[in-house]
């Protein structure tokens, strides 16, 4: 393949003069250049601007390396494929001397390197010399091209991308410190008139793309999910996928992502499993079907995360009994689950396939917390279920690691039997859990992150309380307030002493007051007349029932 391209090398002033715009394409990866990386590139700047004491020798000037851009036509931007964190880096730089200069012809005529000024004659407004993808661009004004705004950064950023912005820019700062204005003048222009770059223009992105793969230099080396972000997102060209992808980028991390691009090459050809990452994606890439399998898949895997986490599933449209079930897994106090539910819609499986899938996702994960297992065990347990799900035998092996052993729940039906300590990690999930179920089908389910647990009987009565009446067997009296029958839910704090409140007193001021109201499994206590040890177990009865059928006992 001929790749057409012309190349210039021009000092930084012209790189960021006249009409030039430099923007990410969506295919980009974010900013990811650290604080030590541009530190270096200062300290390299700073150290040739020292030693050209005669600026008509070769010693004078400094190399930047190439930038690699694409540009549809000549009055397009140019779509940057290999450069932004240089041109990032210069132009906080620059900012950064900019702000330092006190108001006047030298400071503007710095701000119009970072910001192209407006041109109405020729129909171009004003418009920052870099533009970052969009989740970052508003930032990257308010903080580079906005004067006075790299003096003016928050604490931190809201993405990884514009976290390591601040860092950048305060590194700058603080290297620079303060020099005296004759200082910042000189070596400004020494960067804008001696520190040079090569710009190669190919004329579609595609082609810079192919190029930057074959001459990759300086700058931040392509990792292995780099080069699947661009294989995937440069062929589907869409800014949904591509804000998609940063998402998840930002949410989980490049590591975690690594993790389930792994489980969908072994999903396209399982032999990727025994391959080191880089030797599986070659291998799936260099197959025309298995590719175009690949990136499929993982365009709908990459969209799916997107639908998972607002809890608008495609596949779940009109399927209000998948909606709810969708919603219970997303309460788990865990995430581990994620990967094999992405893996799974990722599939295109069938509707019902999909509500039995969740239903066992469900059941699993709440059923691991009653165990009481460690979060090294949940982990492996649902790597295990994306290695079925690879399988293709998640739902129809009996031996499923998707489904709780015999073992498993007989353990698990003696835990629901027995009293339940206070500080059983399990109990707040369960009765949330429960709560969900009996919520009336035509009202979402929801899961507040703040409840408070209340036994009904108090779990240490006042010496003269009616309760130690009722249950003057301490022993007894113990044993049934940490029965799962005992417990409530509200949603607000309850004082101590209004915990040890008789029943008809709690009835009517905890119970039936209207914030509680909001759990069904706290308002139904408004129907008993009185607490005793037959009615705790006929509530705890009715809640094991519940839980036994959600955990399919």
């Amino acid at each position: 393949m001929t790749i057409r391209m012309e190349c210039q090398t021009l000092p930084v002033g012209e790189l960021l003069s006249g009409s030039r715009i430099y923007s990410m394409p969506i295919f980009q990866r974010p900013f990811a250049w650290t604080a030590d990386e541009a530190g270096q590139l200062l300290d390299d700047l700073q150290t040739a601007f020292h030693n050209s004491t005669d600026l008509n020798t070769d010693k004078a000037y400094y190399f930047l390396g190439q930038l690699i851009v694409s540009q549809s036509n000549p009055n397009a931007p140019f779509e940057v494929v290999d450069g932004q964190q240089r041109l990032v880096t210069l132009s906080a730089l620059l900012a950064v001397l900019r702000d330092l200069l006190p108001p006047g012809d030298a400071r503007e005529h710095l701000q119009h390197h970072i910001e192209r000024p407006e041109n109405a004659a020729r129909h171009l407004p004003r418009c920052p010399r870099v533009r970052l993808r969009e989740i970052d661009r508003d930032e990257y004004t308010r903080w580079i091209a906005e004067q006075g705004g790299s003096f003016a950064l928050p604490d931190a950023g809201d993405t990884d991308a514009t976290e390591r912005l601040v860092e950048v820019i305060s590194r700058i700062k603080d290297d620079i410190a303060t020099p005296h204005q004759k200082f910042i003048t000189d070596f400004a222009s020494y960067i804008l008139n001696h520190c040079y770059a090569v710009l190669v223009i190919v004329s579609n992105t595609l082609d810079a793309y192919q190029l930057f793969r074959s001459i990759n230099a300086r700058g931040q080396p392509l990792t292995d999910i780099d080069i699947v972000r661009g294989e995937v997102i440069s062929i589907y060209q869409s800014t949904r996928l591509a804000d998609a992808w940063s998402q998840i980028e930002d949410q989980i991390g490049v590591e975690q992502l690594s993790t389930y691009v792994k489980s969908i090459l072994a999903l396209v050809h399982p032999p990727t499993q025994q391959m080191a990452f880089r030797d599986g994606l070659n291998s799936v890439l260099s197959h025309p079907s298995k590719a175009l399998l690949f990136t499929d898949t993982l365009k709908k895997f990459v969209e799916i995360y997107d639908e998972l986490e607002s809890c608008e599933l495609t596949v779940a449209e009109g399927n209000e009994e998948l909606n709810r079930i969708v919603s219970c897994v997303k309460a788990l106090p865990f995430d581990d689950w994620t990967p094999a539910a992405l893996l799974w819609l990722a599939q295109n499986p069938s509707e019902k396939a999909t509500v039995d899938f969740f239903k066992a996702l469900d059941a699993l994960g709440l059923g691991l917390l009653i165990l009481g297992a460690t979060s090294n065990t949940i982990a492996n347990r649902m790597r295990r279920v994306v290695q079925r799900i690879v399988a293709k035998d998640c739902l129809s092996s009996a031996n499923s690691e998707l489904y709780l052993t015999d073992a498993e729940r007989k353990k698990i039906r003696e835990k629901l039997a027995r009293p339940i300590g206070n500080k059983s990690r399990f109990i707040r999930p369960l009765l949330l859990r429960l709560n969900a179920e009996l919520l009336d089908k035509t009202i979402p389910t929801y899961f507040p992150t703040k409840v408070t647990l209340e036994h009904i009987l108090p779990q240490n009565p006042g010496p003269r309380s009616l309760w130690r009446q009722k249950f003057p067997d301490s022993k007894e009296r113990q044993q049934f307030s940490q029965m799962l029958g005992n417990f409530a839910i509200l949603s607000t704090k309850v004082n101590p002493r209004a915990s040890n409140f008789d029943f008809h007193k709690k009835r009517e001021k905890i119970f039936g007051a209207s914030d509680s109201n909001i759990f069904p499994l706290t308002a139904q206590l408004i129907s008993y007349e009185d607490w005793t040890p037959d009615a705790i177990k006929k509530r705890h009865d009715q809640l094991t029932e519940i839980a036994r059928d959600i955990l399919k006992l």
